[in-house]
């Protein structure tokens, strides 16, 4: 699932073949609205991350069987979760990489890093 890597890939590239260019105000304006949406998405994963430990579903093994399938979707919307906060922290890195804000660029990747990895952002 492609939860905006491949467009934060391009972006990166771009910026750093130069051919897609802001200034640092511009740049750094997008980055935050990328860094709310970042931290919004790492919000949403606390949220499911309880849903991981559902409880109260009885001792009958269909109950079992459906507690699992949620717990085993719950899991699956982590890691989606992760991949788009990843995606979100690898969009600010590139629009900063168009502005030279190189400090910054590593800043963010390291949040990235960061989410990919599961650490609170």
């Amino acid at each position: 699932m492609d939860v905006g890597s491949s467009a934060a890939a391009e972006l990166w590239q771009a910026a750093s073949e130069g051919r897609f260019r802001l200034t640092p105000e511009a740049a750094r304006e997008c980055a935050a609205h990328f860094e709310w949406f970042a931290g919004t998405v790492a919000e949403r994963q606390r949220e499911v991350r309880d849903l991981e430990r559902l409880t109260g579903f009885g001792g009958f093994d269909s109950a079992q069987q459906l507690q699992q399938g949620f717990q085993r979707k719950a899991n699956q919307a982590v890691d989606a979760l992760k991949a788009t906060e990843e995606a979100a922290w690898r969009m600010k890195a590139a629009v900063l990489r168009a502005a030279g804000l190189l400090e910054e660029v590593d800043a963010a990747n390291a949040a990235a890093l960061r989410a990919i990895e599961g650490a609170q952002s």
